[in-house]
């Protein structure tokens, strides 16, 4: 309470009304999004930081299909290509126009088809920073961005688009259930409450399978909507009950809140 936001400690009560039994997971450490200092600035005070939201669109574009070691690596050496910094989306799409620098980018460890998804980020910012603006300054109207941005990036997808709205814009409603650590952690959570599951299974109007594979895990992927129906009971604070989905995906729970915190924080 005295390290948190006031109003991250009233997120913290209302999922603590719906489930009680979340109050262990949520103490077991800081969530560093919502700190009374660092991450805890909060946009809906204020503008937006349009740089802020790029870079965190470059950052999620680099970090695709790699450790979260290997991205901070690579993005490090991106922003000491432009002098310390994540460039601008002047200078990132002004640079890659450029056969030279473009290969100079490149050597900084990324693939040709990173290279391409961050020139189309780069010329998405440069064309539309106006409608941009607009967007992500807006109320309630997160499936508007997600469908935006998937379909003017390349290399952004649903997915990614869902942790742009928690990392950047910080909006506390939002869910993924095709995650693999919210799918396990799901599980986990749903294995000790099976009259929950059962009380879902009366609810549910739609059958929605997973998009997770199934490889012989040792647990239950449940459908989609099962999860999606569960959530809905931590409206409007989705985004905390999905946080500690990833908490519950590991019996090692500092080890969860580690990894949680590193990959908040890039």
């Amino acid at each position: 309470i005295k390290t948190h936001t006031d109003a991250f400690i009233k997120m913290c009560q209302f999922v603590l009304k719906v489930d009680p039994t979340l109050f262990p997971v949520i103490i077991a450490g800081n969530f560093g999004h919502y700190l009374k200092t660092g991450l805890a600035t909060n946009p809906s005070e204020g503008k937006v930081d349009l740089q802020d939201c790029f870079a965190k669109l470059g950052g999620a574009i680099i970090g695709q299909q790699i450790s979260n070691t290997a991205a901070k690596n690579i993005r490090e050496r991106v922003c000491n290509y432009f002098g310390g910094d994540f460039p601008t989306y002047k200078e990132l799409n002004y640079a890659l126009k450029d056969p030279k620098k473009s290969q100079e980018i490149k050597e900084c460890g990324l693939s040709a088809r990173k290279l391409s998804y961050l020139k189309s980020l780069a010329q998405y910012f440069t064309d539309k920073i106006d409608e941009i603006e607009i967007l992500f300054n807006g109320k309630d109207n997160d499936e508007e961005i997600i469908e935006n941005l998937v379909s003017n990036v390349k290399g952004i997808g649903p997915w990614s688009a869902n942790m742009f709205l928690i990392n950047a814009l910080r909006r506390t409603n939002v869910f993924t259930a095709d995650d693999l650590g919210i799918a396990r952690g799901f599980s986990n959570y749903a294995s000790k409450r099976p009259e929950l599951i059962e009380e879902l299974m009366k609810e549910r109007t739609i059958i929605k399978k997973s998009k997770i594979k199934h490889k012989k895990y040792k647990w239950k992927i449940y459908d989609s909507d099962i999860m999606e129906l569960c959530a809905e009971r931590f409206k409007p604070y989705r985004t905390l009950f999905m946080f500690l989905l990833w908490r519950l995906s590991s019996d090692d729970m500092e080890f969860m809140v580690k990894m949680q915190e590193e990959f908040m924080a890039s």
